[in-house]
């Protein structure tokens, strides 16, 4: 069942009753299930949603992973018709996006970045412009500090932040660092302009770094530790020249964040997983593995629950965004969307123009 803490206006700063209307969406593209929408940015100018997915659960080679539009309005039955963007773009060793971002840019296209773990075991994070339904491919970006590559947004020009989940890229590596709870996450920075040379570590000792929000007007940061079940918040301008400089601020939250993103009035939006022990059976498909969903919103307030579910509808919600007062969850594991409310909202990613905000 789903339990609903979230109240009417709260993420857009006000109160009320609870919300009734939250409800589960099926996304389907040319009457075929998008399965796996690990990540979604909402464009709240244009009333849609672009979504990165692929199913984990398929033939790494048959994955069908790919980015999709969903107009917002869509979302008022229980099943919503995307379209598939990428579905021109086929490079040799598949297309299996992850985190992503989208920029609105002044000729009224929109920039895109997508992490592409390709099933040969290469990851790159590949560049598009969009425009209208049209996506056009720009390019990719590789290099060996991208293996575990996990989420990426834009921060100006032809420069992007990154997440390193772990500090190594084998899977022996990884494993190792999984079992003695090692920190050896990191946030990096790519400078396109400076080509081998533009791609450094910003922070790195951080357990599991997941989603990540930019904040340049605020001078802030904002990291998912995973592991850690906190959020960090660096102050973005020490970390870009160079200064090995800690969180100015660590939140603890009920779970472990995933995605990050951000509500109309400036409060910063975590889909949180409660127990990574239970979300670890939910991946591997082991008995026992009913991960639930929980949606967290931090503030000057604090943090507040906003919405749970037990994982019988959506289970282990991977991002949230707002929408019109309410909510938008999606999971790396299922073909559905969490609806709570309707409409459309100042919500962004990293890179819209959403209200921020006060720094501490």
């Amino acid at each position: 069942m789903i339990r609903v803490l979230l109240a009417l206006g709260l993420l857009a700063g006000g109160v009320g009753k609870a919300v009734a209307d939250c409800r589960v969406v099926a996304v389907v593209a040319q009457g075929r299930p998008v399965v796996g929408i690990e990540d979604l940015v909402v464009d709240e100018a244009l009333g849609q949603a672009v979504l990165s997915a692929y199913d984990r659960g398929a033939d790494p080679e048959k994955a069908g992973g790919g980015l999709f539009l969903l107009p917002l309005a869509a979302l008022a039955g229980a099943r919503a018709e995307a379209v598939e963007l990428t579905s021109g773009f086929r490079p040799a060793s598949g297309f299996r996006p992850h985190g992503m971002d989208l920029r609105a840019e002044a000729d009224g296209s929109r920039s895109v970045l997508a992490i592409n773990r390709r099933w040969d075991g290469v990851v790159a994070v590949e560049r598009f412009t969009l425009r209208g339904t049209t996506l056009w491919h720009r390019g990719s970006v590789e290099d060996p500090r991208l293996c575990r590559a996990n989420e990426v947004a834009f921060l100006d020009g032809d420069r992007f932040l990154f997440t390193g989940d772990h500090g190594g890229c084998g899977w022996v590596a990884v494993a190792v660092e999984n079992v003695l709870n090692l920190h050896r996450g990191f946030v990096g920075l790519v400078d396109q302009d400076r080509g081998r040379d533009g791609v450094r570590v910003l922070a790195d000792g951080i357990g599991f770094p997941n989603g990540l929000l930019p904040d340049p007007a605020a001078d802030r940061l904002y990291v998912a530790a995973t592991r850690e079940r906190a959020v960090l918040v660096y102050r973005l301008s020490a970390l870009l020249v160079g200064s090995a400089s800690p969180p100015v601020e660590r939140i603890a939250v009920p779970g472990g964040p995933d995605n990050l993103s951000r509500a109309a009035d400036g409060r910063v939006l975590a889909a949180v997983h409660p127990s990574l022990f239970a979300l670890a059976l939910h991946r591997y498909g082991w008995p026992g593995g009913v991960a639930s969903t929980r949606v967290v919103a931090l503030g000057a307030d604090g943090v507040t629950v906003v919405a749970e579910d037990d994982g019988r509808r959506l289970p282990a919600a991977t991002v949230a965004a707002a929408w019109s007062g309410g909510l938008i969850a999606g999971s790396a594991t299922s073909d559905r969307l969490l609806v709570c409310g309707g409409g459309s909202s100042g919500a962004s990613r990293s890179s819209g123009s959403a209200a921020r905000a006060e720094p501490k």
